[in-house]
């Protein structure tokens, strides 16, 4: 039974993805791993009726109507989140409840069904769940989900440079900014990434400046509070470094941005946590976002550069849910 009992540690960990991506992403991006757990999931429900209930039946009719109902309702809650994506309605509490629900579900099954099925299944049927484990192994290593990894926002470090009249360089940074990514080495097209930025911690030596920084003439932080960007397409083109492409929405504007990543490795933290560690290079045209002042930086000097250049260093970490408000 150790092969069903890893089944149910893959999807808990999928899951667990899921919900930590549910208060990040919008429904369009949780889509597709949501329809891969979906695919995961039936498929184990499937297999498990087949070949350990069935026969679990013939010995304890009644838990086995128990399992078989609580089969069913994890079925129709499967759906109906299904149903709610796709009308955009789904909310990180539906998900963390469904969670709980299944995890119920597996400490019965691995307390009363796995046992029995490890004393009391006859060979043949050891040798159909044998065949039948394999084919769903293959089945799930198609589907191959890297693991979600969220932005330690704590050692990472997202700072900007611009030419200024006065100084020559302006530098700052933001003090708050996080996001998500899922980096699949064997596909990388696949992978992703989505960032936001929280304007008003910028940062440039100045409070003077700062604060002229973040009102109505620049950013405009209390109408657009926060900048995003959300990745379409991740390439590695030959013998060069890994490009992501995107868009960014930044004061009210929406405009495609190409980031590179000049630098990756993973290492282990002091607390034994694997930690994926990049550094990131990238510039933003503000004109492209409507930021055309060109108005003296309350006497620090004229703003003359309209390329922007972004680098940051980034640690993430496998990506842990969020305790619903409330």
């Amino acid at each position: 039974m150790r092969a069903l009992a890893d089944g149910h540690a893959r999807l808990q960990r999928s899951l667990t993805d899921i919900v930590a991506l549910s208060f990040d992403l919008d429904t369009d991006e949780l889509r597709q791993p949501w329809k891969m757990f979906e695919l995961d999931l039936v498929r184990h429900l499937d297999l498990e009726d087949e070949h350990v209930l069935r026969p679990f039946a013939a010995a304890e009719p009644g838990p086995a109507v128990e399992i078989a109902a609580e089969h069913k309702r994890v079925r129709a809650a499967l759906t109906q989140l299904g149903i709610d994506l796709d009308l955009h309605c789904l909310r990180p509490e539906q998900v963390q409840t469904f969670v709980e629900q299944l995890r119920a579900h597996i400490a019965r099954e691995e307390s009363l069904l796995y046992p029995w099925a490890a004393r009391q299944l006859g060979a043949e049927a050891r040798t159909r769940l044998r065949h039948a484990l394999h084919e769903y192994e293959s089945y799930v290593g198609e589907l191959h989900r890297p693991p979600v990894l969220r932005i330690d926002s704590t050692r990472s470090k997202l700072t900007f440079t611009l030419r200024h009249v006065v100084v020559q360089e302006l530098q700052g940074r933001f003090s708050r900014w996080g996001g998500m990514l899922s980096v699949d080495e064997k596909e990388p097209s696949t992978s992703w990434v989505k960032i936001w930025v929280d304007l008003a911690s910028i940062d440039t030596g100045s409070a003077e400046r700062d604060e002229y920084v973040r009102s109505s003439a620049f950013f405009d932080v209390e109408r657009f509070p926060r900048a995003v960007f959300s990745s379409s397409d991740v390439r590695v083109p030959d013998g060069r470094n890994p490009r992501v492409n995107g868009r960014l929405r930044l004061h009210g504007h929406l405009a495609d941005v190409t980031l590179e990543v000049t630098s990756r490795r993973n290492e282990v933290d002091e607390r034994g946590e694997e930690r994926a560690i990049y550094a990131v290079n990238g510039h933003v045209d503000r004109e492209q976002f409507g930021l055309r002042w060109h108005e003296d930086l309350n006497r620090g000097g004229l703003l003359v550069s309209d390329k922007i250049e972004i680098v940051a260093h980034v640690e993430a970490v496998r990506a842990v849910p969020r305790t619903p408000a409330g």
